[in-house]
């Protein structure tokens, strides 16, 4: 227990300090977009590919977002406000390899995601992600670019990983936000009560400082109800392109042998403050 009080307050000494995948469902964004090491069921196919091969089963999910605000882009255009919505699907039961793909509708584009993995060994996996990116406003061809990540399942109470996103990083997907991104994740069980999310990342080319971090807790007061907080820093903002913020995250959810429904807050504190809602449903057998 003594563990468990040590992690909380040092989660909460933090939080009074990213987003890392180009679409949060209502899990990520709880965890203040944390969670590269033990994404659940569908956020494997943003966050981390290479856990589709430790999540063995079929299924399809469905999320939609949206935010406000009372602040106005660095533009000056418009109002800050938003919707997003997203439906994905994922067979993690495939003999040869594991794989899901996804579509993502944005109000500045759309996105088409597609993975798969493959466990090397027992404790250990290899995935790879493509990405598609197809903005609306009609200047510009599409953007391709892609995502490598390992998965080490090192203990019984801890997971780690390694990402690379945005591979190829091309000067048009960095207008959109795109830059290669190199991520570090850790997962670590805590007495089977909450599970503490910690992933710092490396963004060489960008303009405000490579260096962040998103930091995330989930409690599990019953087996099927989850409690969510979260925190990030220098995180690019999935929702807006081009930009890049710290905040904190809120968020519950209930899962039952079928079916789960989620529900996140993610609340963005620099620049124009806003807040972002989630909800989404997932079906899996």
């Amino acid at each position: 227990m003594n563990t468990l009080i040590q992690a909380t307050l040092l989660f909460f000494i933090c939080i009074l300090n990213t987003y890392a995948s180009d679409f949060h469902s209502p899990r990520t964004a709880a965890l203040g977009g944390a969670g590269h090491a033990g994404p659940i069921l569908n956020d494997a196919i943003y966050l981390n590919p290479s856990y589709v091969s430790f999540l063995p089963s079929y299924s399809l999910a469905f999320n939609f977002q949206w935010f406000d605000g009372g602040g106005t882009l660095p533009s000056g255009e418009s109002e800050l406000h938003g919707r997003t919505w997203n439906l994905s699907i994922q067979d993690g039961r495939s003999e040869l390899f594991q794989a899901g793909a996804a579509y993502t509708h944005r109000d500045n584009g759309n996105f088409i995601h597609v993975g798969a993995s493959k466990a090397v060994v027992n404790r250990m996996g290899l995935g790879l992600g493509w990405k598609f990116f197809r903005p609306l406003d009609g200047s510009r061809a599409g953007i391709h670019d892609a995502i490598f990540s390992t998965t080490v399942l090192a203990a019984s109470w801890l997971q780690v990983v390694g990402i690379v996103d945005n591979l190829f990083e091309s000067e048009e997907g960095r207008r959109y936000g795109l830059y290669r991104e190199f991520i570090l994740g850790a997962k670590a069980n805590v007495m089977g009560i909450a599970l503490i999310y910690f992933d710092p990342h490396h963004t060489p080319n960008l303009p405000e400082g490579a260096w962040g971090h998103e930091l995330g807790i989930e409690f599990t007061p019953y087996t099927d109800f989850f409690i969510r907080f979260g925190n990030f820093r220098n995180a690019a903002l999935p929702h807006l392109d081009q930009l890049r913020g710290h905040g904190y995250g809120f968020g519950l959810g209930w899962i039952s042998p079928r079916i789960s429904f989620d529900y996140g807050l993610s609340r963005v504190l620099s620049g124009p403050a806003y807040t972002v809602h989630s909800a989404g449903a997932t079906l899996y057998f």
